[in-house]
């Protein structure tokens, strides 16, 4: 189904969503009156169109300007990747809160309500899904898209806050209790999370192959990077080695599974392409547009009018840019390596107004045919090399450091056209290279600053965290918002945050 079609279904739920009854506990949830047994659940169609309506909801917090895979990932990596542009020197309060990790419960970034609204549409389908007469297919579909939701909305905020509220039931009333939740542990989220995602995988044949919705491969990526973090964040044991194994296996990690091209899979005239397991849309003509991506463009008045949109991206402000170490880094693999990558990360030339150097993320540079460019790229989660660096992550745990330069050689060939281009197969060589490919491969994508806390090496690139690991023994997670706090009396403060 085009998903032009599949807006004006889910439009109608979500403006009947607007004009309901508000939960205005810690959650934020906004209680949808037509979501209900007597009046809403009849047939297949609605809960398909219930269903739709889970990653409308999953694509508002997405792409929100301060709740996003950027400021809840990367920016956190610190100044070794991220800062204020060397131009502008443009950067507000909020943005050096959570560069520095030293943001706090008034920061923009630690609201979750929007997570939580994802999770409630995925409860209401999950309850009454089975409720309705339908086709095997249908059912399955509904499961397993509500599954996959619901594990993917608690897996960000597990990992992001640690103990979190879990409600697995729809808000229908005011009166819930699940309106005012406390911070369930972390223990039960994350065995909650395993769980939705076996329910996903059970129904993976139902889900179809449109990655704007979960697929079977994303399912599988995502069981693969829960299976891995359990493992090294989480103590998890050895049977979570063997769970990611099982994940990776369903998948095709060879070459074959990835573009040629690495700029084709960013472009934006290349949408949906075999290498993207799991996306949300962007479209003018679904009006459609957003995300954090304008943060690294600049205002015309600093580009030389020649090079505005030609290649220059032109929006308000240039808001954060490549830092110099990450910058030599990158220079260094194109002029030195010849990594054909570097372009579609990093712009760089001598086009500001007065001739000086302007760097910035060249990856998801939308429509520039305009004055101004407009934020229409898609937003890329899951994608097949992602489950390959993964694969050599697996094997690194596993000590089989032969078996994970293999799969870094697949994704190093297509970088810089050699065969086995890593040879170090010593322990330490291994993670340096799992490091750098994590780098150079995902910049922008909301991957980087999870790999380093996998691997424990965030502390060689943050220095703040390092300082403060001992005073903090929850440095890595987030505070929770005043707001939250302010609704909900039963919330406490994530300890070592204010």
């Amino acid at each position: 189904m085009k998903l032009k079609n599949i807006m004006r279904l889910v439009l109608p739920v979500i403006a009947g969503a607007m004009v309901a009854t508000s939960c205005h506990g810690d959650l934020d949830i906004i209680q949808d009156n037509r979501l209900s047994a007597s009046n809403m659940w009849k047939d297949a169609t609605d809960v398909t169109q219930s269903t739709y309506g889970i990653y409308q909801r999953m694509r508002s917090c997405f792409v929100s300007t301060t709740c996003n895979v950027f400021y809840w990932g990367e920016v956190r990596v610190g100044t070794y990747m991220w800062g204020s542009s060397i131009v502008n020197l443009a950067h507000d309060n909020d943005m050096i809160g959570v560069e520095s990790s030293t943001m706090n419960g008034a920061n923009a970034s630690t609201n979750w309500s929007a997570l939580y609204t994802t999770i409630d549409q995925a409860n209401a389908v999950l309850k009454y899904a089975p409720t309705v007469n339908m086709s095997e297919k249908e059912l399955g579909f509904a499961i397993g898209q509500a599954s996959f939701a619901r594990a993917y909305c608690y897996f960000w905020a597990a990992r992001l806050w640690g103990d979190v509220p879990l409600n697995l039931v729809p808000i229908e009333s005011v009166s819930q209790p699940e309106c005012y939740p406390v911070r369930a542990p972390k223990a039960d989220v994350y065995a909650q999370i395993g769980a939705d995602i076996e329910a996903a995988v059970a129904n993976a044949e139902y889900l179809g192959t449109d990655c704007y919705f979960a697929t079977k491969t994303a399912v599988n990526l995502l069981k693969a990077e829960y299976a891995l973090w359990m493992y090294t964040n989480q103590n998890g044991g050895d049977s979570y080695l063997a769970l990611a194994q099982e994940a990776l296996d369903a998948l095709d990690l060879t070459s074959g599974a990835l573009l040629d091209d690495y700029s084709k899979v960013f472009a934006n005239n290349n949408k949906k392409n075999k290498e993207i397991a799991f996306a949300l849309s962007n479209s003018q003509d679904e009006k459609l547009t957003g995300g954090f991506y304008p943060y690294f463009w600049f205002g015309n008045s600093t580009v030389a009018p020649a090079y505005q949109n030609k290649p220059v991206p032109i929006k308000a402000t240039q808001w954060w840019g490549f830092q110099p170490p990450f910058m030599k880094r990158l220079r260094d693999s194109r002029d030195l390596e010849g990594d054909k990558r570097v372009p579609t990360n990093l712009g760089d030339g001598d086009y500001g107004a007065s001739g000086e150097n302007l760097t910035w993320c060249n990856k998801y540079v939308g429509d520039q045919s305009g004055a101004i460019t407009i934020e229409d790229c898609d937003i890329p989660y899951y994608r097949t090399a992602l489950g390959i660096m993964m694969a050599a992550e697996l094997a690194y745990y596993k000590k089989e450091y032969t078996k994970a330069l293999d799969y870094l050689n697949v994704i190093a060939k297509r970088a810089y056209g050699k065969d086995n281009y890593y040879t170090d197969a010593t322990k330490n060589g291994v993670l340096k290279a799992i490091e750098n490919e994590y780098f150079l491969e995902f910049p922008a994508e909301g991957v980087i600053w999870w790999a380093l806390i996998r691997l424990d090496t965030i502390w060689d690139y943050n220095d703040y965290l390092k300082q403060q690991k001992a005073n903090n023994p929850n440095i890595l997670l987030w505070p929770i918002s005043n707001s939250a706090r302010n609704k909900n009396y039963k919330l406490v403060q994530t300890e070592g945050w204010n």
